[in-house]
Formats: structure tokens, sequence, C-alpha cells
């Protein structure tokens, strides 16, 4: 589609209390979610934003500022305003990862099992999976990719006891490794090479930014903004399988969730902020 092809029915409500720059924001946001833009276009230059909903030039800028710092769009100068490819949804329930919905399906594979070992569980952990403090647990220490780059960075807690194979790696004095690099997410492969059986994903999110060793994996700049979700893998019984903590690019994902709403009630926002209060890193 040429940039000169402007599209659309909303324009900038005057009377409204929300600013110019933000209402053309979300008008472009939508337009490229609804497809009126795609992956790799040019947006309508400045000029031409400008003379189609009556801002001024500085009130342009401003909202591509903000589609530039959300992903979807990059600025390149001497060319203008170049849409991305759309974010990849990550779904907070076990092994329910895919694109947003007009796109093709992908995959996240796990890129590169960066360490593995077994160690005491240790106070939090312990409490977590059910395993006693001094419990030992697989630590695994993993990257995770969508389309070839690696988007993610996990430091996950496994009980043995999530499955007889599982616990049986507790005899052998070195046992192999338990995820394969570029192949299926984390739970999928416990699935299929442990029979481990996923079932209910509580997940906590919160913004964090890339320190410096996660800067060299995931190959951003350190301080890049990301997302830090913690997550409890229990399976069909309810029994705690893993906990998770995961570093997700921000530019690359947006987060998707499913909420149960009680029937009498409030939207029931399962969280694991009691348990997460103290501090869950590694070392």
């Amino acid at each position: 589609m040429k940039s000169s092809e402007i599209r659309g029915t909303r324009g900038i409500e005057r009377s409204s209390p929300i600013p110019y720059y933000y209402q053309l924001q979300e008008i472009l946001k939508e337009e490229i979610e609804q497809g009126t833009w795609r992956a790799n276009d040019l947006l309508p230059s400045e000029g031409e934003l400008e003379r189609r909903f009556g801002i001024s030039r500085t009130v342009v800028r401003q909202a591509l500022d903000v589609l530039q710092a959300d992903g979807q769009i990059s600025r390149v100068k001497g060319k203008g305003s170049i849409v991305c490819e759309p974010k990849f949804r990550w779904e907070a329930t076990a092994s329910a990862r895919d694109w947003h919905e007009a796109e093709p399906a992908v995959e996240v594979l796990v890129g590169q099992l960066i360490d593995q070992r077994r160690v005491p569980a240790g106070g939090l952990i312990g409490r977590l999976l059910e395993v006693g403090e001094s419990g030992p647990v697989f630590e695994l220490t993993f990257t995770q990719l969508v389309d070839h780059q690696a988007v993610a960075l996990s430091q996950s807690y496994l009980r043995p006891e999530a499955s007889p194979m599982l616990h049986e790696l507790l005899l052998v004095e070195t046992p192999p490794a338990i995820l394969r690099n570029n192949e299926g997410d984390a739970l999928s492969q416990l699935a299929q090479r442990y029979g481990v059986r996923p079932g209910l994903c509580h997940v906590t999110v919160e913004m964090t930014s890339v320190n410096d060793f996660e800067s060299g994996i995931l190959l951003v700049p350190q301080g890049t903004p990301a997302y830090l979700l913690a997550a409890l893998d229990r399976d069909a019984t309810d029994a705690p399988i893993s906990f998770t903590r995961t570093v997700l690019r921000a530019d690359r994902a947006r987060i998707s969730m499913t909420l149960r709403r009680n029937q009498d009630g409030p939207v029931d926002l399962t969280s694991l902020a009691p348990f997460i209060a103290g501090d869950y890193s590694a070392g």
C-alpha cells in the first residue's frame, strides 16, 4: 500500500479532553491493527497526516514517537515511518502461544539451554513447588525463540516429582539435557519427553528493563523495556510442575491472558503476589 493512500473514518475530537497526539496514535494504531497499513508499508508522511487531521507537525511527531516506542513503526531518516511486523501474543496459559489472530501461527522454541543443574529449592521455591527448603529441584536457564530470534530469557525451577521419568533423573549423576535446543517450548518438551501433564498456569506480569547479562543474550541495549513474567505451572491434578521467571522483550510481544469471572463477584485475578514478595532471582 502506498503512503498516499490515506484511509479511515475517524478524526480528531476537538472537544475531547484526550490530547490530540494521543488520539492520533490511537487512530493510527487501530488502522495498523485492522490492516489498513501492513508490515513494511510506509505510513503517510508527517505533512499528509498534518493535513488530514488538521493538527500541527509537533502533534504528529509526538504520536509517531509513541508508536515507535511501542514497536509498531520504525522511523527511517529520509524514508519515513515504516510499519513493523506485528508483535506476537504471549499467552498466559500453558503451551498456548501464537501470533495475533490476523497473522499466521508461529512456534515458540527453546533456543539454547544455557545452564542446567540440580540445586536445593530454598525457602521460596520450596514453598511454591511443595518440596521443602532442602528438596532438590532442576534449575534450567534457557532462551526462547520466535522466528529464529531470541525474545526471552527464562530461569525455571522444575519439580522432579512432576513425573516418574523426571524423578529418575535424580539418581543420575550427570543427567542428560532436559530441554533440547531449537525444539518446542519448555512445557511441550516436558509433556512429550517426560510425561508431564500441564494444566493451569498462574502468571504475574511486571515491567522491567534488560540488565547487562540479559542484553548480551537478547541482543538489545541494556535498559531496553521488558516484561518480567513469574509463572507457576501446575498439572492436571493441581500439583506444581515448575516456577519460571522470564524476561520478555516488550518491543516484540504483547501479553494475553484469560480472566475468570465469578458468577456473583468481580473478575478473579489469580496472582502470585503473596509468594513473590521475596527475592526469587538466581543466586
